[in-house]
């Protein structure tokens, strides 16, 4: 009867080892590998005394390597919208004027990667309305999804810091502070 839990013991030990050295080695693949965006949907978020405003954007590119720790991301603001056309046709060209700055872009360095806390930080140059902000932290958790990786982040910008006005006449309706967030899939890139 001992024999055999010392024998059951010494397997789950070798069992246990050989889940973890495969599990190390897929994740030291995963760090020399380069991704990029596979899916994204991301969702901004105006709450203001008169009014709440949500939009959603559903495409994204970008790059990840993270071996060399290096980042970019961009999305068209044309695909950028909210619930009322009205409101959608203000947005894009009274405050985005997307027809000058139809993109927005970040790119920096991956600072964090930690595999326990499946958690990701990266800092680098946010560029919006043909104005860039440097040193943007941005901190978000990743989940692996098949040979994927889903990486969900929250963040905010301040519409004074990319020179987006408000007008007095809908300072009630339009926070300065807007809430943002990510869902973006990644994948190796082929």
């Amino acid at each position: 009867m001992i024999f055999r839990r010392l024998i059951y013991s010494i397997f789950l030990i070798f069992l246990t080892f050989q889940l973890v050295f495969h599990s190390s080695l897929q994740s030291e693949k995963k760090l020399s590998e380069e991704w990029i965006v596979k899916e994204a949907d991301i969702r901004f978020l105006s709450e203001a005394p008169q009014e709440t405003i949500r939009g959603t954007l559903q495409k994204a590119e970008g790059n990840a390597d993270l071996k060399s720790k290096k980042f970019s991301f961009q999305i068209n603001l044309n695909d950028l919208n909210v619930p009322n056309r009205l409101m959608n046709q203000h947005m894009h060209e009274n405050y985005l004027e997307t027809e000058n700055f139809p993109y927005a872009t970040f790119q920096g360095n991956i600072l964090k990667w930690d595999l326990t806390s499946k958690t990701v930080i990266v800092e680098g140059d946010f560029t919006l309305h043909g104005i860039t902000k440097k040193n943007v932290r941005v901190q978000g958790n990743f989940e692996e999804k098949g040979k994927d990786l889903l990486i969900h982040s929250d963040f905010e910008i301040l519409l004074s810091d990319f020179k987006i006005e408000i007008p007095k006449l809908v300072i009630l309706k339009l926070n300065e502070k807007i809430k943002i967030e990510t869902f973006v899939l990644w994948q190796y890139k082929i």
